[in-house]
């Protein structure tokens, strides 16, 4: 049983202590915040104005019926200040015996293994148990960064009966959600963030963490892009992270966007985010590859380059999403007419393309250069903004030889090109730009 999602809405209700948000949400979405909701209603408060107070019984109204409330307060009755003093003995003796030498079930006496150790243990030494377990991984993932980053080919996840068992899963994370609360000088988001990101479910169980320490949420995302590398297997799994985190806050999307932009990593992260917003998507990308940061061109660029070779997902999802607006417009162009209203959004897309191939190197594929012969030798209407699109085009013919490869696109090109000298006049009539009739006689086919 894997570990129930995270979702949107309850997040934000819970960022926000929305209780009448929640209390709309089924027991399915309020399960991942059952640690933090039990203890918030447990916990006598700070402040007693009669705000505080109806607030605390609402989260005790929506807590009445769930059974597992009853396991996370049994939880939050641990002596932890004597746990944590147990804990730390436990540190010190594992540093003299060397911090690998012997795994968690072994030093606990678990004769018959830690999941079924665990599973017959009580509610304080179950808590050890998960600790001890977590400084184990920790050290052992400790002693493998020491060798260097992996290739993303290598399997680094590390095995561990406690973490791999899915019946235990919930449990084991309710117990880090309230030791990380109980505890907080023992243990911080961070290290554990660092230490789950190689088990199993990792992912799952840093958002359950994180959705019971909302404040948390934009250190953690800083923290994983920061150091995450893509092309190795450890930022893999930061990126496996990160997509789960922003699921379950989509409202953070444009910050961690930009956040990945202004930081230079994760660029597969930042494409997948600018496409749940297609509307931007066009605007984003031109401005990574034409903005006044050339640190961030050349960025983007290398990434374009080496993503095209090893035929990664997020540049191709980008660019099946600009052939579909490709398409689009040039399925509005009847008759080879470009409408007016679409002439501003035809000049951004070619002016992208352009971009994608001058300045990343993209090679277009037969769909693309189809397309784009069609966009640029339809007909817009004599405006400043068909004078701007003519001009584009133009320039993306001479800069984009490729666009005209096959000699049914170089004979549609040359055949564009004869309307506009025939029509150069109108144009220069109706806008009063005369640069255009130099542009035109500079590409003129020979007669």
């Amino acid at each position: 049983m894997y570990l129930p999602p995270v979702t949107s809405r309850a997040f934000i209700a819970m960022q926000n202590l929305d209780i009448q948000m929640l209390a709309t949400c089924n027991q399915h979405e309020i399960r991942p915040f059952l640690p933090s909701l039990v203890r918030m209603s447990l916990l006598f408060p700070m402040e007693t104005t009669r705000g505080m107070m109806e607030c605390r019984k609402q989260i005790l109204v929506l807590l009445v019926g769930i059974e597992i409330v009853n396991n996370i307060v049994a939880l939050l009755q641990v002596d932890y200040h004597e746990l944590e003093v147990e804990v730390k003995k436990e540190q010190m003796l594992r540093q003299k015996i060397g911090v690998t030498q012997q795994d968690s079930a072994h030093f606990h006496g678990l004769q018959n293994g830690i999941a079924l150790g665990f599973e017959r243990a009580d509610t304080t030494r179950k808590v050890r148990v998960v600790l001890s377990e977590l400084f184990y991984l920790q050290s052992q993932i400790a002693e493998q960064n020491l060798l260097g980053p992996r290739g993303l080919s290598e399997n680094i996840i590390k095995q561990s009966e406690l973490f791999d068992n899915e019946i235990y899963l919930e449990e084991i994370t309710d117990i880090i959600c309230v030791a990380l609360a109980e505890l907080p000088s023992l243990i911080t988001v961070q290290e554990l963030v660092d230490t789950l990101l190689y088990v199993n479910n990792g992912a799952a169980i840093i958002c359950w963490i994180v959705a019971n320490a909302p404040d948390t949420y934009k250190d953690v995302v800083a923290a994983l892009i920061s150091t995450g590398d893509e092309d190795t297997a450890e930022g893999k799994l930061k990126l496996t992270a990160l997509y789960a985190l922003s699921e379950m806050n989509p409202g953070q999307a444009l910050a961690t966007r930009f956040l990945c932009m202004e930081l230079m990593r994760m660029p597969s992260l930042m494409l997948k985010l600018s496409l749940k917003d297609p509307n931007d998507l066009i605007a984003f990308v031109s401005g990574l590859l034409l903005g006044n940061d050339s640190n961030v061109r050349s960025w983007f660029g290398v990434f374009v380059r080496t993503s095209q070779k090893r035929k990664g997902d997020a540049l191709q999802m980008v660019r099946d999403e600009l052939l579909k607006q490709l398409q689009n417009l040039v399925v509005f162009s009847h008759n080879a007419k470009l409408p007016e209203d679409y002439t501003v959004q035809a000049a951004a897309i070619l002016r992208l393309y352009s971009a994608l191939r001058g300045i990343a190197g993209i090679k277009f594929n037969d769909d693309e250069l189809h397309l784009l012969v069609q966009l640029v030798t339809t007909k817009p209407s004599p405006t400043s903004a068909g004078i701007r699109f003519v001009s584009l085009g133009l320039c993306m013919l001479i800069a984009c030889p490729s666009l005209i490869s096959q000699s049914s696109l170089e004979s549609r090109a040359i055949e564009w090109m004869q309307w506009l000298v025939k029509e150069e006049a109108y144009f220069e009539n109706k806008c009063a730009i005369k640069y255009l009739r130099l542009v035109i006689l500079s590409v003129r086919p020979s007669q």
